[in-house]
This record gives C-alpha cells, sequence and structure tokens, in this order.
C-alpha cells in the first residue's frame, strides 16, 4: 500500500476502449480485437476485414492497413466531418531561420495557437462560422476524392456541424473509395460466428473483425474505485453527471485532484495547453498550504455547484447542446467539453482567487 499527502489523477480521457454490446460478440471464429489494443501478431494480408466504426480510430488506421487486405468492409453508424491534416516536413531553409532568427520560431508557434483558437467562436458562440471553417472545406475534400455521388452522400454528414468531433486526415475519403474498400451503412445488428450481421439481414463475411468504437469517455477514472469523506465514492457524487471545480477539484474529496477531469475537453486547439494550465493551478494549491501551514484543502461545495451551473449554462448556446456524441453522456449531460477559450481557461486557474477553497491546519479535517 502507498500513502500520499496528496492524490493527483493523470489517467487521461481516452483510454478505456468501448467495445459495443452486440449480440453474439463473443462468437466470432476470427480474429477480432479493438484498436486501441491492436493484435501485431494478425496477419491482414489477403483476408477480409470488417471494421466497425468511423471516428477518430478509423480514421488512422484503415488507411494505413488499405491495401494489405483482400476487402476491407467499414461498417459507418454516422459519418463525420474531415479536414486535411495539414502536416509537412520543414524545409532545410524554414530550419535555419528559426535556428538563427530570434523569436521567429516562438512567433511562428503562436501563430498557430491562435489560429486554432480562433475557432472556438464558432464552436461556442457564433455557429454560423462552422459552415465556413469546416463546412467548405470538408466538400471541397470530399468532391476531390469521393469517387462517385453516392458514396459522397453516404460520406456526408446530417447533424450540425461540430457537434461531433471534427477529424483531421488527408487521405480516409480517398481510401474510401477504393475498389477494394467498402462503406455499409445499414445498422450492425449482431457478431455472426463468420462475420457482420446488419439490420437488413444481410451478412458480411469476415475473417477479422477491427472494432474502432473509441473509449468511454464519460466514464472518469473508472474503473478505479475513489473514496472521499464519510466513504463516499466519487461515482456517487457523480450519479447526476461528472463534474468539478475547473474540473480538477470535487467537495467531500480533500487533497484529490484530477488532470483532464471534467469539462476540460476541447474541440478546437490542444489539451495539453490545459494541462499545463490545470498543473500551475495545482502547484499553486500546494504553495499556498504550505504558507498557511494546511494539512487539506478542498473546494466549497456553494462555490463548486455555482461554477458547474455556470459551465451548462454556457454549454447551451454551444453546437455540441442537444447533440447525441461521446461528448455527452446517457443522462444527456455534457460531462467532457470546456464551452470557452484556452486563454479563459488558463486566466482562470493562474489568477482567480483561491477564496473558493477551505484550507485545514495539519492533523485537522477539511
Amino acid at each position: 500500500m502507498l500513502t500520499a499527502a496528496q492524490l493527483i489523477s493523470a489517467t487521461g480521457q481516452l483510454s478505456r476502449p468501448a467495445l459495443p454490446n452486440l449480440p453474439g460478440r463473443d462468437s466470432f471464429r476470427g480474429e477480432s480485437f479493438h484498436s486501441a489494443t491492436w493484435n501485431h501478431d494478425c496477419d491482414l494480408r489477403g483476408k477480409r476485414v470488417a471494421v466497425i466504426g468511423t471516428g477518430a480510430s478509423a480514421i488512422q488506421f484503415v488507411p494505413a492497413i488499405a491495401g494489405k487486405p483482400k476487402h476491407i468492409s467499414v461498417f459507418q453508424r454516422s459519418p463525420a466531418y474531415i479536414m486535411a491534416r495539414p502536416d509537412r516536413p520543414y524545409g532545410a531553409l524554414q530550419k535555419a531561420l528559426f535556428r538563427h532568427v530570434p523569436g521567429l520560431a516562438k512567433g511562428y508557434r503562436g501563430f498557430i495557437y491562435l489560429h486554432y483558437e480562433s475557432r472556438a467562436l464558432a464552436f461556442t458562440r457564433f455557429r454560423g462560422l462552422m459552415s465556413l471553417a469546416v463546412g467548405l472545406p470538408f466538400r471541397r475534400l470530399l468532391r476531390r476524392q469521393g469517387r462517385d455521388a453516392d458514396l459522397r452522400a453516404r460520406l456526408t454528414p446530417d447533424y450540425p456541424i461540430g457537434c461531433k468531433r471534427i477529424l483531421l486526415s488527408s487521405d480516409y475519403l480517398a481510401t474510401m473509395a477504393r475498389p477494394d474498400v467498402s462503406v455499409i451503412t445499414r445498422a450492425v445488428r449482431a457478431i455472426t460466428p463468420t462475420g457482420v450481421e446488419t439490420a437488413d439481414g444481410q451478412r458480411h463475411e469476415a475473417d477479422v473483425i477491427i472494432y474502432g468504437t473509441g473509449f468511454a469517455a464519460t466514464e472518469f477514472l473508472s474503473p478505479m474505485r475513489v473514496t472521499g469523506r464519510g466513504g463516499q465514492e466519487l461515482n456517487q457524487a457523480w450519479q447526476r453527471g461528472a463534474q468539478a471545480y475547473l474540473g480538477m477539484t470535487v467537495p467531500g474529496f480533500p487533497n484529490f485532484f484530477m488532470l483532464y477531469g471534467p469539462n476540460t475537453n476541447l474541440g478546437h486547439n490542444s489539451i495539453v495547453y490545459m494541462l499545463e494550465s490545470q498543473i500551475a493551478h495545482i502547484l499553486r494549491i500546494r504553495r499556498a498550504m504550505r504558507e498557511r501551514g494546511a494539512g487539506a484543502v478542498e473546494v466549497d461545495a456553494g462555490r463548486y455547484q455555482r461554477y458547474n451551473a455556470g459551465i451548462q449554462r454556457d454549454l447551451g448556446r454551444t453546437v455540441w447542446q442537444g447533440c447525441n456524441s461521446w461528448y455527452v453522456d446517457a443522462n444527456g449531460h455534457n460531462s467532457t467539453n470546456w464551452p470557452g477559450f484556452t486563454l479563459s481557461y488558463r486566466w482562470l486557474t493562474r489568477r482567480s482567487g483561491l477564496d473558493v477553497y477551505r484550507f485545514s491546519p495539519a492533523g485537522g479535517r477539511a
């Protein structure tokens, strides 16, 4: 057993693979695995591969394996809005300029950050901007890479832009247009010993099934059991939806902090920036504890409730409101996304007062 004065969880959010609850899933006689636990011993060459799921996982691995299997059948529940991934190697001249011109690399990095940060306006304030920022580039990419009108129709979402995660890939749509790849839009009804059965009764034979079905994003910290004061478990405190002050602290759980906790995910910028803000805030609290001789710290319950009521109110005007996606839990509660700018979150974590916390002396109770 390990003991510690404070506990900081840093388990991430997209870490627990989610497998679909499909009848017959265990009856399949071929190889099957989730993309997060890839079976590298499974040789896909010449095989019939069924891919279930078309989210951020599938757009990464489907183009990578295309051409190896005899055929890939992609079972799509809903298509995604996709933008080209702007990755490229830096040339020798650009590297030399970064190396020799003071501040150029930092300025260029700042430009990239502000470019993506500006998209928060479309996600959280002015939804109409999504058509220009995402919809137009997506349609251009689809026209360029989709081989025919029928395929383009199957790959075009029917939900508001940004409602679900916007994906980055320069080759996924082109992969869907390959003659050895099929996009199947009928719902999966069951897994059979030899493949996949869709809602229309058709059976699709497969040698390998790969689940690209994502992660249990709203089940924070599960399957760990976190117990607070009086034996209360965190899952009990979150029966109506996970929430935390600044995504890090919950009343009744003194000296416990979370990184990448509830409502700190982003749709527009880098989560690393948010994590840096969280780490800095926890260090602020630790310094305050030392200065005050405190042995325990806990967020005030009233301030916690008001903060989270404000978060849900702000989420009500975002593109995620009313959506059916992994951002929202089974109760319709958005426990995932931050409804603003990363700059505003950084200000809150670094500049807001610490009077929201209750500090108790060493050896006392919070």
